[in-house]
């Protein structure tokens, strides 16, 4: 069985391997109270990126991705690692609509989980600017 950094590691291969070039920009974390992202949230946006990528056709990560795993070590890590754990692991279960009464249902689900995606972590995001983007 593999490790939950080993699996969002996989995600995130696939999707940037499917990237475009662009030139990366400085990540810019913000939160509410205009204070650095904790391990734990910057992992929630992690995860909210490689699901969202996962489930929305319209939406790409960008390089700022890479960067966010990059800024934690040691226990900071761990915590991160699995609080994008829990996260992606929601947007999958959201691809088999287990827990939807029917296709419609699911269907407008995944479609609410992407546009709320992109107004938190996509280029004007309210959490986490520029992980995702929609793609042309």
């Amino acid at each position: 069985m593999h490790s939950t950094s080993t699996a969002l590691c996989a995600a995130f291969a696939l999707s940037i391997a499917m990237m475009s070039a662009t030139e990366a920009k400085p990540l810019r974390l913000i939160s509410t109270n205009a204070q650095a992202l904790s391990a734990k949230d910057a992992g929630i946006r992690y995860g909210e990126a490689a699901g969202a990528v996962l489930v929305c056709q319209s939406l790409r990560i960008t390089p700022r991705v890479a960067e966010l795993r990059g800024r934690y070590q040691g226990a900071d890590l761990e915590e991160f690692d699995a609080q994008a754990g829990k996260i992606l692991k929601a947007w999958q279960e959201s691809l088999s609509c287990q827990h939807a009464n029917a296709p419609v249902d699911c269907m407008i689900s995944q479609r609410w989980s992407c546009q709320q995606a992109l107004r938190e972590i996509g280029p004007s995001g309210t959490a986490v600017r520029g992980l995702v983007e929609p793609k042309e």
